[in-house]
């Protein structure tokens, strides 16, 4: 985490200038009728996407971001995590292997293992729980993430033909998200479980051409309305006695983004996705989203971080630090060890559906801001009346704020005095693969795909660094066991990152039985997809290229790079049961395994800089910019977009067929309603920097916090 702050505080230093809030200057009286003209479209396209759009239906009735009461349920709210799953877990995950039994037999049928009868092996009674985990990573994260899952979801065009890997999340028990990968795992659950297609072909939805914190673009009026909308929200939280934050204001503005809802999903909450047909027929994996407990005056690091989780059901922690869990829908609720302060009176609407996914992806803790310096910045006066609806203590304005603590009094834990819980991104502690939740022996989880999507290097490509926190993990503190992984060098030197690579192969030889984790980071099949964490705004063809270079990675490039990886993610699929059995692999499933299993080896030199900047495995030839070594952040950024017509347009003759065919698959539903954002002409100077910095996503947090909050 720490090499992403170093653009914040760079970019901070331009953006206390009367340039970058000046009024924007125009060429001439024709943009700003030109600009008005597009800002009223979008406005109509919106309202025409909320009729006719994504399938949606409202859920929790509210219109609103303010918590309501309502009557308590009878009984204690707390449940202890020693009485292991909840009995609602539990009956919803039994349901499910109804489901995912038949969806696997059909995956495995398939994909056609060699001397492999998938009914017979199954049969009626074997239930093989998969696991999907999506890190954290920003819009870096949750695009890539978003291929892996077309590819991986037997709805998407072509994602059942040969060499590729379509059923997989039908076929699966648990869905996870952090931070950017919760921003992913939570628009896709909570837009009634809709495709990666349908959601990258919505005119509202995922629509990335302004940054998330300047959605009007220049338009300092669009921004003010826009944000002064987004205050009047939150402020009706405040006035109902609730503390708020900065992470109030980040969920309401991805809402904006990730919900086709009115308003952005106002009052869309979390535990709403427990109402939707997808999951009352247990259609869905299980979805969970993770972030981090923050004690004030403690670094979040993984020997002090208490790691929660939020499901449709409960908020909580396996942790020895808490080891309890509280109902979600309940949350905001004043109770002391469980028992609710008044019957009367508990609280619902507090688990904000923004409010939660903001909750896992908010760093304001570690990217303090000077609320006073930013006073005296020229900004103007009538966007600082928001200034008074967050806390001038720095703790409780830079987490999320869960108050009341629904743990208040609950005997044993480190939070059982405090008034409060702090939380914040999930990856603070370095674990940016949300594995805990999956790694608890409760859930039984057999293999978890791991997608990390991390910006571990500085060419912000992953070298393995969030699994070996969470491997480190169970040694420095009590938690779930994991299987051994090597040090960062050899996981990029030996090429684990360029290549699915499974860990905890052999469970003889570890003392308690883990899941098989398949391992699939981030690298450049056919698109430089290393963009910095910070950058919030992404084109149309930047968004393809991601999502098709996800795909790819899912597929091995649909078979172009391994013929045989559908059938080494079947035998990795089946791993633990045939273990279980005390039976052998068949001699495809063997070779499969001695070719991803990882061995224990450690590399001996140094990653070379070709392993740390690595260049396209597809289309290299073609992509012709895309010169190894070339994959600094800023270099990739203009590669990317100078390049995207070549890797998504798939008309040159030497573009292989594995990326015309993932490009095809995961943009056939996308349509051209979206339009791409209109040049600002601005003369000056002073226009040219602001513009600049407007474009970044370290200028949208100052301009969308610092001119409309004045934070």
């Amino acid at each position: 985490m720490a090499n992403l702050l170093w653009p914040y505080f760079v970019l901070l230093t331009l953006l206390f200038t009367r340039a970058v809030c000046a009024e924007p200057t125009y060429a001439d009286e024709f943009e700003i009728i030109a600009r008005a003209e597009a800002y009223l479209d979008a406005m109509d396209r919106r309202d025409r996407a909320l009729a006719s759009g994504l399938s949606k239906r409202s859920l929790s009735g509210s219109a609103n971001y303010t918590p309501t009461d309502t009557t308590c349920p009878s009984g204690s709210l707390i449940r202890l995590a020693s009485t292991g799953l909840s009995s609602e877990e539990s009956q919803y995950v039994a349901a499910r292997q109804n489901v995912t039994r038949d969806a696997l037999v059909s995956l495995l049928d398939r994909i056609g293992l060699d001397n492999f009868d998938a009914s017979d092996f199954i049969g009626s009674n074997t239930s093989i729980n998969i696991g999907l985990a999506f890190s954290g990573g920003g819009y870096r994260a949750m695009l890539n993430g978003a291929g892996f899952l077309a590819a991986a979801d037997d709805r998407t065009v072509n994602s059942t033909d040969k060499g590729h890997i379509g059923g997989l999340l039908q076929a699966s028990t648990y869905l996870v998200g952090l931070s950017g990968g919760n921003w992913l795992v939570g628009s896709v659950v909570l837009n009634n479980f809709s495709t990666v297609q349908a959601l990258q072909a919505d005119p509202v939805v995922w629509d990335l051409s302004n940054s998330l914190l300047a959605p009007k673009g220049a338009n300092v009026t669009a921004a003010t309305e826009y944000y002064n909308q987004v205050a009047d929200e939150v402020a009706g939280k405040s006035d109902a006695g609730f503390e708020i934050s900065l992470t109030d204001y980040w969920g309401r503005l991805l809402g904006q983004q990730m919900f086709n809802y009115s308003a952005g999903g106002v009052g869309l909450v979390w535990s709403d996705i427990a109402d939707t047909e997808p999951f009352k027929s247990h259609d869905l994996p299980f979805p969970m989203v993770v972030a981090n407990g923050v004690t004030e005056g403690e670094a979040v690091d993984i020997a002090t971080a208490t790691v929660f989780e939020f499901s449709p059901y409960e908020m909580g922690s396996w942790d020895n630090t808490l080891g309890a869990f509280f109902p979600t829908k309940y949350l905001g609720s004043e109770a002391v060890n469980g028992t609710p302060a008044n019957s009367q009176q508990c609280v619902v609407g507090f688990d904000n559906a923004g409010f939660v996914i903001g909750t896992s992806s908010s760093l304001f803790n570690i990217a303090p801001l000077n609320s006073t310096f930013i006073q005296n910045s020229f900004l103007p006066s009538q966007l600082l009346s928001a200034l008074s609806k967050v806390q001038n203590d720095s703790f409780t304005r830079d987490v999320a704020v869960f108050a009341p603590n629904p743990f208040f009094g609950v005997n044993g834990t480190s939070v059982q005095m405090d008034p409060l819980i702090g939380l914040a991104d999930g990856g603070e502690d370095s674990q940016n693969v949300p594995l805990l939740p999956l790694l608890q022996s409760e859930r039984e989880v057999d293999v978890i795909f791991a997608l990390d999507n991390s910006a571990d290097l500085d060419s912000n490509w992953p070298d393995g660094s969030a699994l070996i926190s969470t491997y480190e993990r169970q040694y420095v503190r009590e938690s779930a066991s994991m299987p051994y992984v090597p040090d960062n060098n050899s996981f990029v030197a030996l090429n684990l990152t360029r290549q699915p690579t499974f860990f905890g192969c052999n469970a003889s030889n570890m003392s308690s039985i883990t899941p098989l984790i398949v391992y699939m980071a981030n690298y450049p099949y056919t698109y430089l997809t290393n963009s910095s964490t910070i950058q919030l705004s992404y084109s149309t063809a930047q968004i393809e290229g991601f999502i098709t270079n996800g795909y790819n990675l899912g597929t091995q490039g649909n078979g172009t790079l391994d013929s045989e990886w559908p059938a080494c993610m079947a035998c990795a699929l089946i791993h633990r049961e045939v273990e279980r059995r005390g039976i052998e692999h068949t001699a495809q499933c063997q070779q499969c395994l001695q070719k991803h299993c990882w061995d224990g080896t450690i590399a001996t030199s140094s990653a070379n800089f070709g392993e740390l900047n690595p260049s396209l495995l597809i289309n290299a030839n073609v992509l012709s910019t895309a010169a190894a070594g070339s994959s600094t952040t800023t270099a990739a950024n203009s590669t990317v977009t100078s390049a995207s017509s070549t890797v998504t347009g798939s008309e040159s003759a030497s573009t292989s067929s594995a990326s015309a065919s993932a490009s095809e698959s995961i943009s056939a539903l996308a349509s051209s309603t979206r339009v791409a954002p209109m040049a600002t002409s601005s003369t000056s100077a002073a226009g040219a920097v602001r513009d600049t910095v407007w474009s970044s996503a370290a200028g949208a947090v100052a301009i969308a916090f610092f001119c409309a909050f004045g934070i």
